[in-house]
Order: structure tokens, then sequence, then C-alpha cells
């Protein structure tokens, strides 16, 4: 009864007429008889041909997931979770897609990054686990219903509701990494009725989690300043919603939310300490009418306000001075001397020591950071053995830092577009708040002329902004879509078992192009529980707030900038039946989906004609020749009506316009997906396979020897990497098996494993660390496949009370022990490491090149207790 559930044999008990609620009372769903209600919209997108999965809260519960990325990899057939969901942020992608194809939706909220100026806000860390209800997943391009960013597909949360009677769960959970929890929901009446009532809610959450990077991630500046650190991760959340239950026909729904998720996330190669502190306050509000047994309307609005504050860290290295950073006298001196420049510290340190000069740095941060240095005072000493000033605090004249040796840590104060004031130190003036304000809504009605006929009609609007600090210096545009559709449902006779649906959409869209989607569909239910599907047509993704050029003054927006488009085809076939006095369903699916014009920035100087060398608008140096900037054009869709309006401004050529480009994003794959429901066993096992191509920048690159930096004419780098027009995107995995089984001995006993394979999956090596060789011409840094793991998570339920009421849950991950990444970075640069900063070596020398990845948890265990009444 738990496994995971789709819906193709949506049909194989139809609901009676006076169900308008739908629900799915003893209906075959993926081969088992469910008892769980999904919404009307589910059950009319399956039974016009669109691919249906459907999570039920048992499932959920069974998992015993504390958030919703280990959700969605635990039970969302096809899901990749880019990020770790342990760090505080994360991506869901579906179908070898990236997070901006796959729409998420939370009581029809979109919980989608708009963009902020500081870094990305993730919506989907949000999500409280605890108060789910369901999760419905639409698969193919949604955009008709839903607008943007649905083009492989939907995920829609539908969380607990109040319903005008009595009940909760309380519970606390705690185990491994310190973790503790305690959380909690309640609804009750208002009247004696019903007719108002409401639901609180509420969780809190703690966790030093598990250690996210190995030391030997780390550069040697990095870690001597104390980056090699543990990762604490902190939810707390408190909602309320509200029912009005108007009469038999028509009800209005309000809630309110505020979610808190604090956590670091510094990276072994830039930063030292960089705590995230992020707000998610969310408005909602739907109401819907039967006006009659033939018309139905409905409409979900919603507001947020998402902000997010940044402390962040950086470390603070001595470095090769420039002869302009020297006092006058000793600056003559060098120039006498016939020295322009010191390209490497040895140098600066020989003429330094031959004037008797300091041959280092004199600043001592003792005092400027006060107790943050203090507290690594040990790193401030010199340790060097047989030092004249061993034992004594570097910074000064006689005994300065040495060149390459870290300083200390510094609070990063402005952003590279800002008007220069502080935005990520401490306090209310140094730390700024940064983020955005989406709202909008979406009608739909429901007419159905006679048993054959069905017409939907609906009307959506989306609007957001930025909601930063003027520090950010972003501007104040507001981007806008309205968009009106329409879906023809028919049910002929003139194919028995035969239901189909062709809809469009138009959206008005400011300040990018107007968008029209289309989207067909059809179902054949062949009869002994056979039956095909198919989906096809078009869907967008909008460009996020910083795509449509607002960031920074110079910044600007290019009006003729189209959305990112998909095309996208799902299909299916299948059967369903009976076995051993239990059901059964074999579904074989296949996928396509092109995504076209994506987005990317370029500089002006790089892609206008008029700033040419030579050009009437050509800068006074750095000017380009008129045949590099026609091949820069060629990779992208050239913005002509914004250079034109640049030349005219006479725009600095290092200014950026956000650009479409011309490469194509292929994605196709094949699903198998097996579910068995039998008397005491259960299982929904789900294989899927993905080739996501993209083009490979590495294709045909001459090779670069490590260590000296010379390029081999008339060489390729060797393998795929040099070899391959196309490769498989980063972070998708080529295949992956995942499974849900579920055994209950007793009413009162559940065991469930919930085992995941994953097939390899790569972090690419770009720029010159892709072409590095070594002496035997094999490549210095290869790409990282941090795929081809095998992960197996269980637990243990047991129920207590006469009515069950009592629900103790022992959870295991990783019961296997395997050492496995999350997500992999392949080839980046130490530019901080003290050879590098010495310039002793660079970036032909692979020993300045790290590859590391965000470990997955180890075996842990937790334990939960949940009260329901």
């Amino acid at each position: 009864m738990l496994a995971s559930s789709a819906l193709p044999p949506f049909y194989a008990q139809a609901q009676t007429e006076e169900d308008d609620t739908r629900r799915l009372e003893a209906v075959r769903v993926e081969g088992q008889i469910v008892d769980v209600i999904a919404s009307p919209l589910a059950v009319e997108f399956a039974q016009f041909g669109n691919q249906v999965q459907l999570i039920s809260d048992d499932e959920i519960l069974t998992g015993g997931f504390t958030n919703f990325g280990e959700l969605a990899a635990g039970l969302i057939r096809g899901a990749n979770i880019g990020y770790s969901p342990d760090e505080g942020e994360f991506t869901i992608r579906i179908d070898g897609g990236t997070d901006r194809d796959t729409l998420l939706l939370v009581d029809g909220v979109p919980y989608f990054d708009r963009s902020s100026p500081s870094e990305d806000l993730w919506p989907a860390t949000a999500i409280d686990p605890r108060i789910i209800e369901s999760v419905e997943i639409y698969r193919g391009g949604q955009s008709l219903y839903f607008g943007s960013n649905g083009g492989l597909g939907v995920v829609n949360v539908k969380l607990k509701e109040p319903d005008g009677t009595t009940k909760g769960q309380f519970g606390f959970y705690g185990g491994s990494f310190k973790t503790r929890e305690l959380y909690g929901n309640m609804s009750f009446p208002l009247d004696e009725a019903g007719k108002h009532s409401v639901m609180v809610y509420g969780r809190s959450y703690h966790s030093d989690a598990h250690e996210l990077f190995d030391a030997s991630a780390y550069g040697d500046n990095i870690l001597a300043l104390g980056g090699y650190q543990p990762f604490p991760y902190d939810f707390n959340s408190l909602g309320a919603k509200y029912l009005w239950q108007i009469d038999a026909t028509q009800e209005l729904r309000l809630g309110a939310s505020l979610s808190t998720i604090d956590f670091h996330d510094s990276f072994p190669n830039s930063t030292i300490y960089t705590p995230n502190f992020t707000e998610f306050p969310i408005y909602t509000a739907s109401y819907q009418n039967e006006f009659s047994e033939n018309l139905k309307f409905e409409i979900e609005g919603h507001y947020q306000q998402p902000r997010l504050r940044n402390i962040e860290f950086r470390p603070q290295i001595c470095t090769i001075p420039r002869l302009t950073d020297l006092p006058a006298a000793i600056e003559t001196q060098a120039r006498n001397r016939g020295i322009t420049n010191f390209t490497t510290a040895a140098q600066f340190e020989t003429f330094a020591a031959s004037i008797g000069f300091p041959t280092g740095c004199v600043t001592n941060p003792g005092t400027i950071n006060g107790a943050a240095s203090q507290a690594r005072q040990g790193w401030l000493v010199n340790q060097v053995p047989g030092s004249p000033f061993f034992g004594q605090r570097y910074g000064t004249a006689e005994n300065p830092f040495p060149i390459g040796a870290p300083i200390g840590i510094v609070s990063e104060t402005v952003t590279s577009f800002g008007n220069g004031n502080p935005v990520k130190g401490f306090g209310s003036t140094d730390n700024r708040v940064s983020g955005y304000k989406d709202w909008g809504f979406n009608t739909r009605a429901t007419y159905t002329l006679n048993d054959y006929v069905e017409v939907v009609g609906g009307v959506q609007y989306t609007g957001y902004k930025d909601f930063s600090d003027e520090a950010f210096g972003v501007r104040d545009q507001t981007l806008t879509s309205i968009g009106t559709y329409g879906d023809l449902r028919l049910s002929l006779p003139v194919l028995d078992g035969l239901s189909s649906s062709l809809a469009a959409r138009q959206d008005f869209n400011d300040p990018f192009e107007d968008e029209f989607v289309w989207k067909a569909s059809a179902r054949q239910d062949f009869g002994g529980g056979i039956y095909g599907r198919v989906a096809g047509g078009t869907s967008y993704s909008a460009p996020k707030i910083d795509e449509i050029g607002v960031y920074g003054a110079n910044a600007q927006i290019n009006p003729g900038l189209e959305a990112q488009s998909v095309e996208a085809l799902n299909a299916g076939i299948g059967i369903d039946g009976d076995i051993l006095g239990g059901t059964y369903n074999i579904e074989l699916g296949y996928f396509q989906t092109d995504i076209l014009n994506q987005f990317g920035e370029r500089a002006i100087g790089a892609v206008c004609t008029q700033y040419a060398a030579g050009g009437p608008n050509a800068p006074a140096s750095g000017a380009l020749a008129l045949d590099t900037i026609n091949a820069n054009r060629r990779s992208i869709v050239p913005p002509d009506s914004f250079c034109a309006t640049a030349a005219n401004l006479d725009l600095n050529s290092g200014s950026t316009v956000a650009v479409n480009l011309n490469a194509e994003q292929a994605i196709e794959g094949f699903t198998v997906d097996l579910s068995l429901d039998l008397d005491k066993w259960a299982a929904d096992v789900t294989f899927t396979a993905t080739d996501s191509l993209e083009p490979n920048p590495v294709f045909g690159l001459t090779q670069i020897r490590e260590g000296t930096g010379q390029v081999l004419a008339g060489t390729v780098v060797p393998g795929p990497a040099g070899s391959s027009q196309l490769r498989q995107s980063g972070e998708r995995p080529e295949w992956s098996l995942s499974a849900l089984i579920t055994y209950e001995p007793t009413d009162r006993l559940v065991l469930a494993l919930n085992p995941r394979i994953q097939g390899p999956e790569f972090s690419y090596a770009g720029g010159t660390a892709a072409r590095l060789v070594d002496a035997n011409g094999e490549r210095s840094i290869p790409d990282q496949n941090f795929g081809e793991y095998f992960v197996v998570n269980g637990s243990v339920q047991y129920f207590l009370g006469e009515d069950n009421q009592h629900r103790f849950l022992v959870r295991g991950v990783n019961l296997l022990d395997e050492d496995y990444f999350e997500r992999g970075s392949a080839g980046s640069f130490q530019s901080l490491n003290r050879s590098v900063v010495r310039n002793e070596t660079g970036v032909n020398n692979a020993g300045n090149y790290t590859t590391y990845g965000w470990n997955g948890k180890p075996r842990s265990f937790w334990i939960q207790y949940e009260y329901s009444f």
C-alpha cells in the first residue's frame, strides 16, 4: 500500500457522478488498489494522456525525510537533486533537465529562484515535509496550464489542509549529527457546523550535519585560516491555514507561513566562513465554485518575498606588490634599475633585501579584525625554525608577512556592481538584505458540454521584481507575464477508449518577448488492461531578474531577448492486471526534449560590431577585430537593436547584455516502471536512462603540456573530451534505478527499503585544466565521474494504541556505508594557494587544481515518535 503510484490506468474503476471531489476509491493506480485523494487536475491530466505520478503521505512518512530534497531523491521517478540537500540548498531536476525546466509548485505557489544579487535563493528548501499531504508529478511540457519553467514537468506539492474536523500530529525526531527536531500541526473548527476551520503548524529542526567536504579538498591558505569546518543547518517554520466552506459547492482558503533556513556554504577554494540567513514569507489564497454540474471555477493566488543575508569571509593573502604600491623613493630605485614590475615573489624579495626594505606585507590584521584574528593567533606568528624572529608576530617591517602567506580573514563588503557600500559584513550597516518579490494568480474554468466534449479556459498573471538593498545596485524593473489558455478535451465515440486534448496558450510578457505555446495529448485504452499515452508540445522558461540585465548601473536590458523555449514529447505504453491476489502495472515510457534559446551574458564590445577596432565606438584600448566580433555573434542571437542603442549612448564596451545562445540541448530517454501491490508486500521500481546532450566546449582544442604551458600544435585533447562534439550535461546521470519496497506483516509493523543505483554522472574540468596533459599524453585533470554508486536507505515503523495513534520509526540512511558524492567539482583552480600567489606555479601546473565532491551521508540513524489524533 506504500509504493509510489502513478495514474495511467485511472479509468479502471471510474468515479460516480456524485463524487465531485474525484476521490480515487478502490481505483487501480499503477497496479495497486489505493484510497487517496488526488487533485481533479491530476486525474484529468492522466485521463487525457499525461504521465502522472502520485506520492502519498504514507510513503513520505515511511521515508522519514527531513527535507524535500531527500524526499525527491527517494520517491520522485527520474529525479536528480542538484547541490547538497544537507547544506541548506538544493534544486530538483527531472528527466535530464535543469531546475529551471522543472517547475515546483506548493499549494499553487511557484517555488522558483527569480535570482538575488547576493547569491541564488533556493525556495525548495522552504518546504516542510512534515505537513505534505501528497506530491503529484506531471511529466512533459507543462507550461500550458502553469506558465513559465515547466518544460520537463511540474512537481505539485499539496500541503495538509483544515477540513472542519479536529485532527493533528505532534512529534519529535533525533539522531546522528546531533539532529533534533520538534514539529506539529493541529486543525480544528471555529464553529459548530465546521464551516470555518483553521490549521496551525510549526517545526524547529537543527543538525550539525555530516562532513560536507574532505580536508584534502582545501587549499593550503584556506585550510590554514580555518576554512575546514562544520556546516550546521537550521530550519524553522510557523504557519496557519483557514477554510471557509461557504456551501456545498464553493470554498475559500487562505494561508500564511514563514520559514527560515540558516546554513553555511563556504567553499574549499575561496571562502573561510559564510553563514547564510534566509527567510521565506509566503501568502496564499484560493477560491473554488461549482456553479453547476457542468461548470466549475477555481482561482489560486500568491505573494512571496524571500530574503537573504550573507556574511562572507574571504582570505586576505600577502601578494606581490606593484611598483606603484611602493613608497615613491623605493619605486624610483626600482625603475633606476630597469625594473618595470615584479613577476614573481622571489624577484621582489631579492630586490627588497638588496636595499634593506621589508620583503612582505607589514600590516598586522590583529589591529583590524580583533577577536577574529586573535582566535587564529598561531598563524600570525613566525614559526620558521632558525629565523631571528621565530616566535614573534608577523606584520612589522622587521618581520613582515611572507608573500603568499595568509594575513588573516576579511569580510567581503561590496558587490562587483553595487554602489560601493558594504553588503556582506556584520550588523545593520554592513550586512544588507537581498531578495525578490513574486506575486500572481491562476484562474481556470471547466465547462463540460456533454459526455464527449469538455472545454477549459484560464488566465494567469505573474509578476516579479528585485527586493534588495540599494547598495546592490539593481535597477527597479518589474517582469510580468499575462497568459490566456484554452484546452479542448474530447472523448468521442469514434474509437472506444480514446481520450484526447488539444490546447494552446498566449503569453504577453514585459520586458521580454511574448510567447505562444501549444500542447496535444491522447490516451487509448485497448482493453485487457493495456493502454497507451502520448503528450507533446512546447513550453518556455522566462528570464530571471539578472538575465534580463538589471544588475549594476552599466547592465543593459536587451529588448529582443526571448524566453528559453522547450519542445517536449512524452509517450508510454503499459499494462495493469491482477496477480497473486493483488495487482501489478508495467509501463515502458519514452521522452524527448529540445531546449533552445538558453540565456547567456556577453560584453558589448564582444558582440556589437560598432565597437570593433576602427569602428565609431571602438574603445581606446582592447578593441576586438571585426572578424572576432562576428565569430562571437555566431554563437548567439545577435542583439542588433540593443547594439544600435548602446552605440548611440556610447556605452562602455565592457558593459554587459543578456542574450540568447544558439546552442541547443537535446534530451532523450526512456523509463521502465514496475509496480506491485500484494496483501503484505508492495514495490515500486523505476529505471530511467537519459541522454542529456550539450555542445562540448573542449571539442577540437589543442593540448597544453602540464607544468610548461607549451601549446602542442597539431594535437587534440585526448579521449572523448577532445573528440566528441557533444557530451552528457554536467550533473545529469546517464541512468538511475530506484525502488521503494515495503513489507507489512501486521497492521502495526511496516518494514521498508529505499535503494538507489546511480549510473555515470560527471563534473567537467574547464578552461586550461581540461587541456593539460602529462609527459605520457594523458589528461592531467580528468573529468570527474561521481556517479556509479549504490545507496540503500530503510526504515522500521511500529504503531501502538487502539487506533494506531502512536507511531515509532527508526530510519537508517546509507545502510551499506557507501562512499559517494552528491555533487562534484572537477579541476577547481586553487588561486589562493601560496605557490600561485607567489607566481611560482600557475594555471599550467596540475598541482594547483583540486577535484572534490559534496559528500553523501555516511551510515547514520534517527528515531522518530509521532502522535496522531
